[in-house]
């Protein structure tokens, strides 16, 4: 499995469409992908439909980053872990919690 895949989305570190990033992985018949973009879910929807529609096994979670430093990346395990993610990546966005260093425990993730 390839781990920790950027897009564009991953704001000012990728340069992929979600769209590239899978034809490319596609090219290179890699098994199964990990969208991790950081601190971003927005291209998830568009990379499980599409893992989907290739008869590819959905993996996606969050780098989690303060600017280029990189904090822990979490992987949703199920759909559980995946809202999991996004409640923590709403928080520090929306600036209700700061990113520490250490991850928290995520249920339903791996770290």
């Amino acid at each position: 499995m390839t781990l920790n895949c950027h897009t564009y989305y991953s704001f000012k570190y990728g340069t992929m469409s979600p769209k590239e990033l899978l034809q490319e992985h596609e090219k290179q018949n890699a098994g199964p992908i990990a969208l991790t973009d950081i601190n971003s879910t927005s291209a998830c929807l568009y990379h499980a439909m599409n893992c989907q529609s290739r008869g590819w096994r959905v993996v996606m979670g969050v780098d989690f980053r303060k600017s280029a430093d990189q904090k822990f990346i979490a992987i949703a395990k199920n759909n559980k872990g995946f809202e999991n993610i996004n409640l923590y990546l709403s928080n520090i966005l929306h600036k209700t919690i700061k990113l520490k260093d250490e991850a928290p425990a995520l249920p339903h993730t791996y770290i």
